[in-house]
């Protein structure tokens, strides 16, 4: 099977919102679609190992931001380079709160969704949700996933690295070592104990699991 014919498909890329107890989780995702008008529905996929998906599975509401094509790279990054469980990446941001839900406050439109049903799947969860609020926010190009894997990609690991320069430090431990993934060389910068990464840790680069981090 060529899996590059399904990078064919289209998808935009959006904003993952969701409450998290008294703050809020947040993550990039690619697969939304309308599914229905009556009610006006959505279907959204998230993968399991995602902690803004477990943040919607307690609270069954999330929030979606529409980016556009000249958004911020760093936004990019910001949500989907890092977890919200040891993060908290809306600090990053400029956002607003709708009906107790976070949006990046550049968007192209905003969704608060109810989930109606879920479908668990063996990598990630499918979840049709209702639209409850819609706002149209502006009328420009939305950034397409395609965009991403055609030039925009570059900007937003630049993007990243830059901000974690200004951490330096936050994730090495006494004698200066970082997790390091030894398969695509990315270094996590996140907040987590020096000693061990979350289980359900993935690279958001090349994807594999944290039994592919050394501390270097």
């Amino acid at each position: 099977m060529d899996l590059d014919a399904m990078y064919k498909l289209t998808h935009g890329l959006y904003v993952l919102g969701a409450k998290d107890g008294e703050r809020f989780a947040g993550s990039i995702v690619d697969a939304v679609m309308q599914v229905a008008n009556k009610p006006v529905a959505i279907a959204l996929s998230c993968s399991n190992g995602s902690y803004t998906k477990s943040c919607i599975d307690k609270e069954g509401r999330f929030a979606l931001s529409v980016l556009c094509r000249d958004v911020d790279p760093f936004v990019v990054a910001n949500f989907g380079f890092q977890s919200s469980r040891n993060v908290n990446k809306w600090e990053n941001v400029e956002y607003t709160v709708q009906e107790g839900l976070p949006f990046v406050k550049d968007n192209l439109a905003t969704f608060v969704c109810k989930v109606l049903h879920t479908y668990p799947l063996e990598s990630n969860t499918l979840y049709v949700a209702e639209v409850v609020a819609a706002d149209n926010s502006r009328n420009d190009e939305p950034l397409t996933y395609l965009d991403y894997r055609s030039y925009f990609k570059k900007d937003v690991m630049d993007s990243f690295k830059k901000f974690t320069e200004t951490k330096k430090g936050k994730n090495m431990s006494d004698d200066g070592k970082k997790w390091v993934c030894t398969v695509c060389g990315y270094v996590y910068e996140g907040d987590v104990p020096f000693e061990e990464l979350p289980a359900d840790w993935v690279c958001p680069l090349c994807g594999v699991g944290k039994e592919f981090f050394e501390l270097q």
